[in-house]
């Protein structure tokens, strides 16, 4: 995820909020750069292992987000704690700027943190929120694992909202449109495909950038999971 992208995205979605300027820009670049996004989520996308910071700016302010980048092991003691980065001081208020920016915009940074997300509707409207457990009332087990496996491994690439491109396509209404890719692969088939030989299955307009060995490190119950997670995007309100 470039930060032109993530630009674009939040930009997308956004519709609002402060003017972003090239600290902000060069912020973007450093959360892709020091992989920040394996861990942490900005509006829902990215890892599940660490908090949701999408309002971390207003949350705790500039002077708590630059002395944790510097000593996170002097914060939450005996925790979980994150790496120490050697980070210098312009990189720090490059993310800061970052952060004030995320905290601002309008009107996904009133709906984020999430829980576990369905999103519906355009880029910028209709943004619905569900509770967790009027989430996985939605999902059969088998999609519920797959969701799980899609926050840890697909989400930091793919969006799930309609029209908004991170670095690969949108999964927006995956479930209807996968069937109609390649003559004689009905959607699972081509999802599976896509899977596991991903560059024989490149979307026109991207490039060839996504992990080519979910073979080795997914089993075929995690693949069959997150192919019933993605069957449930059917352009409603999955």
């Amino acid at each position: 995820m470039t930060a032109a992208v993530v630009l674009i995205m939040t930009v997308a979605l956004a519709g609002g909020g402060i003017e972003a300027d090239e600290n902000v820009e060069a912020g973007f670049a450093l959360w892709r750069d020091y992989g920040c996004e394996s861990c942490h989520t900005l509006y829902g996308q990215g890892g599940n292992y660490a908090p949701d910071l999408t309002h971390i700016y207003t949350l705790r302010g500039e002077a708590y987000i630059s002395d944790f980048m510097v000593s996170p092991a002097a914060y939450h003691p005996d925790q979980r704690e994150m790496p120490r980065f050697t980070i210098n001081q312009d990189e720090i208020d490059q993310l800061i700027a970052m952060f004030a920016w995320t905290a601002s915009t309008e009107p996904v940074a009133d709906v984020w943190p999430p829980n576990p997300i369905q999103v519906a509707g355009s880029a910028g409207l209709n943004i619905t929120v569900l509770s967790e457990d009027e989430e996985q009332e939605t999902l059969s087990p088998l999609a519920a694992q797959g969701q799980d496996i899609y926050s840890q491994r697909c989400a930091s690439c793919h969006s799930i909202v309609d029209g908004v491109v991170l670095v690969g396509p949108s999964f927006h209404d995956i479930a209807n449109h996968a069937g109609q890719r390649v003559e004689g692969q009905d959607a699972e088939t081509y999802l599976r495909n896509a899977i596991l030989y991903p560059s024989d299955y490149i979307v026109p307009g991207f490039q060839d950038l996504m992990q080519k060995n979910f073979a080795e490190v997914l089993s075929s119950d995690d693949i069959n999971a997150i192919i019933a997670y993605l069957l449930t995007f059917d352009g409603g309100d999955a």
